[in-house]
């Protein structure tokens, strides 16, 4: 019979094991990458070798095919443009990769479930000549946070273990105060781009299939429904109360002009108080 846990009767004082226990399944998703180390990363087969003709920015290469190819797995700060200065970091990201791949360099590409973005481009996992991984070298180095978009999951416990080997050395961005986490509370509504942001979760709410989780009343995470599915062991339904570390891009929503971010993986979504 399946374990069900009801918050509503829980207490307001839990037995330390059982909160114990409790902060366990919430944090299992992240404990279980406490091992991984960058060098998992390595690909277990090679699906194209392809041949690079541009570096784009830190994320984006073009090939002499012409086929832009996005990395899976990995968000650089983006570059100045439509008037909006470059990001801390972005120009030092993009010289990197483009040291590291040169015009006329063969990459190795490692595809994962889903091929193509909205945009048209190649989703894939990069590898050097040397069987290096592209991805896990820019997380080293602090010039790249981890991103995971479903169902392209491959490579998440290796990729986390690089960015948090940068995090806690506080190299590149990690180093820069837009990559602090932040109250939500403390937040203007001004803010833009990627952030961690801290707070407590005042409502949760279904609109039309998708989750609406709402921070200190200042911030909506919004969990598409066809990302639910993934978010079995840390179940949005019962986040009510919690505090949490959520981890994304914010934007304002079009229509109401409210802060909101994307969550589309528990990997994004951290339980940093239980009681």
């Amino acid at each position: 019979m399946p374990l069900v846990i009801d918050f509503r009767r829980a207490p307001n004082v839990a037995p330390f094991s059982f909160r114990i226990w409790l902060a366990g399944l919430f944090f299992g998703c992240w404990a279980t990458t406490a091992a991984a180390t960058a060098a998992d990363c390595k690909p277990s087969h090679t699906d194209e070798r392809v041949t690079v003709a541009h570096v784009h920015d830190g994320d984006t290469l073009r090939l002499t095919d012409d086929r832009r190819i996005r990395l899976i797995g990995v968000d650089t700060p983006e570059l100045g443009r439509d008037g909006h200065p470059a990001q801390p970091l972005a120009i030092e990201a993009r010289d990197t990769l483009r040291a590291m791949i040169k015009p006329g360099d063969t990459l190795h590409l490692h595809y994962d479930e889903e091929r193509y973005d909205r945009y048209g481009r190649t989703l894939a996992h990069a590898y050097l000549d040397n069987g290096a991984s592209v991805e896990a070298q820019l997380l080293q180095q602090g010039l790249a946070a981890t991103l995971t978009i479903p169902p392209n999951t491959g490579n998440l416990a290796c990729y986390q273990a690089a960015e948090r080997e940068a995090r806690q050395r506080r190299r590149g961005i990690w180093s820069q105060p837009e990559y602090q986490p932040v109250a939500a509370t403390s937040l203007t509504g001004d803010e833009q781009g990627f952030r961690l942001v801290t707070g407590r979760v005042t409502r949760i709410s279904d609109h039309n299939g998708n989750r609406l989780i709402r921070l200190e009343d200042k911030i909506t995470l919004r969990i598409s429904r066809k990302y639910l599915a993934y978010f079995t062991r840390l179940s949005p339904d019962r986040l009510q109360g919690h505090a949490v570390l959520a981890r994304g891009r914010l934007y304002s929503d079009a229509g109401s002009g409210e802060l909101q971010m994307k969550i589309r993986h528990p990997s994004a979504l951290q339980v940093t108080e239980v009681e």
